[in-house]
């Protein structure tokens, strides 16, 4: 075997060629570009996936204080024929008829369900308003227009964002059962 003297580097194998230095860089840019758009890409599916829950949210908000305030009947029990709450029902608790949930509000941290049970936290961002107003409109399948109200529910997000749901009620005749 031969021994190969100190001073002398071992022989390597020509014909490998090494990465330059503009091409270390152009591949480092492109590599920067593509995780750019990766992380923009992750970016708005997180804003998407956020505005969707709160969208939910929501929709959850304004059902549950439509659907309370249908869980009332029709009519005033009193006979009141103005929309709102009567004399006396200055609490949600005392609404004794749909239409006094008219002009109620509850404030972003104060979002409670019919019994006055506090919302979870993530449904505290929120705020929420009633408006009512007397409508009449042409139903499916009835021959004639129906008078009735329409309940709306505005709810106020967490980023300055609204969504109003709505709902017409019909009025039924004493004959119909109401």
């Amino acid at each position: 075997m031969r021994r190969q003297p100190l001073n002398q580097e071992p022989k390597t194998q020509r014909g490998g060629r090494a990465f330059t230095l503009p091409e270390v860089l152009a591949a480092a840019a492109i590599l920067a570009l593509a995780v750019a758009a990766i992380a923009q890409a992750i970016s708005a599916g997180q804003k998407t996936t956020y505005l969707a829950l709160d969208e939910l949210r929501a929709h959850a908000l304004a059902e549950a204080l439509i659907e309370e305030a249908l869980s009332k009947p029709y009519a005033d029990p009193e006979g009141e024929t103005i929309i709102g709450p009567d004399t006396g029902e200055l609490s949600r608790a005392a609404f004794d008829n749909c239409d006094d949930y008219h002009g109620y509000t509850e404030a972003a941290g104060a979002i409670t369900d019919a019994q006055g049970v506090a919302y979870p936290e993530s449904y505290q961002v929120y705020g929420r308003t009633v408006s009512i107003t007397s409508d009449t409109q042409s139903v499916a399948g009835f021959s004639q227009d129906m008078d009735g109200m329409v309940i709306a529910v505005t709810i106020t997000g967490p980023r300055g964002q609204t969504w109003q749901f709505t709902r017409f009620v019909a009025e039924l005749s004493d004959s119909d059962g109401s």
